[in-house]
């Protein structure tokens, strides 16, 4: 928020959960303001991410890691990330099964637990593609408000 051309916006811990295109393209913007731990499964990623360089290959977000100054660390400590996050993004696979015509989201419920065991006050927003009334159910399935979604619609870059 700025007012009168000063920013006064909070400097915010957030964990990012998946490295994947979503996930790493958003805990590469919000580092440049915010405190942003990337938390993953596998230690390479996590590696490169922390060395500086992309485990996916997008132009921006290899030139951003490599030149710009991001609050940016990885880890694949979930209790550690999320412990003291304010937010959590959930950026996690969700792959579409043709045969039952669902998308798997365990990987979602499984973060959508390690947060409500290590910090249910953080507000947990879904970047993943989950279907329609996912939000409710789990709000409802976990008993808390603080699970939200916000639909991403990212053209990946060259």
């Amino acid at each position: 928020m700025r007012v009168g051309g000063v920013n006064n916006m909070k400097n915010y811990k957030i964990a990012v959960a998946g490295t994947g295109y979503v996930g790493l393209s958003i805990a590469t913007l919000l580092s440049q303001h915010h405190q942003v731990t990337a938390v993953d499964i596998v230690p390479e990623k996590v590696e490169m991410i922390n060395n500086h360089k992309s485990p996916i290959h997008d132009d921006y977000i290899e030139k951003y890691l490599a030149e710009k100054k991001l609050n940016l660390t990885a880890t694949l400590d979930a209790k550690a990330a999320y412990s003291d996050a304010d937010f959590v993004v959930i950026a996690t696979p969700t792959n579409y099964d043709s045969h039952t015509q669902h998308f798997d989201t365990s990987a979602v419920e499984v973060v959508i637990k390690l947060v409500m065991k290590y910090n249910p006050n953080a507000i947990m927003v879904i970047k993943s593609t989950i279907p329609v009334g996912y939000t409710a159910s789990v709000r409802e399935k976990f008993g808390s408000k603080n699970i939200i979604f916000s639909p991403e619609f990212l053209r990946e870059s060259k």
